[in-house]
């Protein structure tokens, strides 16, 4: 069947062939008839480029519109691609050569879906190594623990510097703060992971699980190595033991004009500020070696001088005049009566530990008709 249809075609194939040769030559004696005058009006001229130029401008304006290939009129029909066309057998392929139309299955119905779209999302990653916090105005020690969350005596402990003297905690102080409740260990020679884990009441595994901590032998310990303890059962602060002399009777008196100052006041001793001002202590401590004279921040006149076992200790107050007075507690030594007036920079007591304390200190606060204020206010 298939050899039957290409014989039928040969016969115009040919005749097609021949038709174009025919076509070729009529085009071949045109194009000569045109480029005969432009070559002829080229000759004897200065520039043969420019009537080669013109002669071909002339052909194309010429030639071209008129240009018919018999080829162009062999079309195929395309078959669509969109969807799929099975196989063509028997009178569908028939259909097929001859330019009929070949049923098509019916096409699926589309389904549009939404794709997930792939999005960058931050990641938080744990904090496992130990970082520095530099002590900044107001800062305490238990201030700092609630910011990064940890309990105080982790604070405490994991510096030295601290757990000597707490009161000691000055601007720009350097401090070492965990990432989780913990100790910081350092090893030292005959430690073992065994004996660090009694020490602190936990057991090996959780020292060994910590991804903090570089232990390439487990067996044999690097002493100097930092090891974070977690869950490590740490000590409170153990109680300092002040010598204090023995309770003396609370002077008070009244004064009705008592001895005007200047209005401003000087800071009553040198050192370094381990507490200011926050809620529940509206004041300055000042911390320094015990013993350092505290002096009045302005003249006026002494109108307490009392002890109290617990809270302040010894401590003085001085009323300038005004409704203004000042506040010196946990003196270990006072050096004034109720009731005498003293003058701006005069020696009144001594920087002491006394009350409820943790380390030799002197708490400063200044009152302004009988509320407490913030002493910076009022400081130079």
């Amino acid at each position: 069947m298939e050899a039957k249809q290409a014989g039928s075609l040969l016969p115009t194939v040919l005749s097609l062939v021949d038709k174009a040769a025919r076509r070729k030559q009529e085009l071949n004696e045109r194009l000569l008839a045109v480029l005969s005058p432009a070559l002829k009006l080229g000759d004897g001229t200065r520039d043969h480029s420019m009537s080669w130029a013109a002669a071909m401008v002339v052909v194309v304006l010429l030639v071209v519109p008129h240009l018919h290939f018999p080829f162009e009129r062999l079309t195929f029909r395309p078959v669509p691609r969109s969807v799929g066309v099975p196989p063509l057998h028997g009178a569908e392929r028939q259909a097929f050569f001859r330019g009929g139309r070949v049923p098509l299955p019916p096409v699926e119905e589309l389904v549009l879906q939404r794709l997930s779209v792939p999005r960058t999302v931050s990641a938080t990653y744990p904090q496992w190594e130990p970082v520095l916090y530099k002590v900044q105005e107001g800062d305490t020690l238990f201030g700092i623990a609630a910011r990064f969350g940890l309990d105080v005596r982790t604070v405490l402990w994991a510096n030295e510097s601290l757990a000597k003297a707490p009161d000691l905690l000055s601007l720009g102080q350097e401090l070492v703060i965990l990432p989780v409740d913990g100790a910081y260990h350092t090893v030292a020679p005959g430690d073992t992971l065994e004996s660090i884990a009694a020490k602190y009441k936990v057991p090996v595994e959780a020292i060994l699980s910590y991804k903090g901590n570089d232990i390439p032998d487990p067996q044999h310990l690097a002493v100097g190595t930092k090891l974070i303890i977690p869950g490590a059962v740490l000590p409170d602060l153990p109680p300092k033991v002040v010598n204090t002399p023995a309770p003396r009777r609370t002077q008070q008196v009244r004064v009705a004009n008592p001895q005007q100052g200047s209005g401003s006041l000087i800071w009553p001793v040198a050192g370094m500020i381990s507490q200011g001002p926050h809620a529940g202590h509206v004041a300055v401590d000042i911390a320094g070696p015990a013993g350092d004279p505290v002096v009045a921040a302005d003249s006026g006149t002494v109108v307490l001088v009392s002890w109290m076992r617990y809270s302040y200790g010894y401590h003085v107050i001085i009323d300038h005049g005004n409704g203004l007075q000042t506040l010196y507690a946990h003196l270990s030594d006072i050096l004034v009566e109720a009731g005498q007036n003293v003058s701006k920079g005069e020696v009144i007591g001594r920087r002491g530990c006394t009350g409820r304390c943790t380390g030799p200190h002197l708490h400063f606060e200044v009152r302004e008709n009988g509320a407490q204020r913030n002493p910076f206010a009022y400081l130079p």
